[in-house]
């Protein structure tokens, strides 16, 4: 094509090429969460929703898996100071909360650990049991930041107020 038309379509195209390789870069150069999992020491966790008449609980379950699998391994290393870090930046005693549940759970992170994530009462709360393998049971509140960044409530805070 030539003429006007070729042109305007020549430009139309090559705005919307510019435009999605913006949006490309910017998904892959932006971290969507500040923690990750480490390389050991390895956790066995099955993360599943509870059962439930809402279709968005198990994506609530994919949305927190990683979190509640870095819990897990932070507990198992019994590192309290990354284990901390995984603690709502909007609360404080993150370090002293951490040391306390290390003391706790820590012995009884050895097998399986399987986490049922509970059905949400409000989109940004979420609570997940954890059934360690030798019969423990630990509920793990959660909160989500303004970024849909999901964190541990731990230490003292407001759950809502990231």
């Amino acid at each position: 094509m030539s003429g006007p038309y070729g042109k305007r379509l020549w430009t139309v195209v090559s705005v919307l090429a510019v435009l999605a390789a913006a949006v490309v870069a910017w998904r892959l150069l932006r971290t969507p969460v500040p923690y990750s999992l480490h390389a050991t020491p390895a956790v066995n966790v099955s993360v599943r929703a509870a059962q439930s008449e809402y279709p968005d609980v198990p994506e609530l379950a994919d949305d927190v898996e990683l979190l509640v699998k870095a819990y897990v391994q932070r507990l198992t290393a019994g590192d309290t100071t990354d284990l901390a870090r995984l603690g709502a930046p909007w609360y404080t005693g993150q370090d002293r909360a951490a040391q306390k549940l290390v003391t706790a759970y820590r012995a009884h992170t050895g097998g399986q650990v399987d986490a049922i994530v509970e059905e949400p009462v409000v989109p940004y709360l979420a609570a997940v049991e954890l059934r360690f393998g030798d019969g423990r049971r630990q509920t793990l509140q959660l909160s989500r930041d303004h970024d849909d960044v999901w964190w541990l409530q731990l230490g003292d805070g407001d759950p809502v107020a990231p």
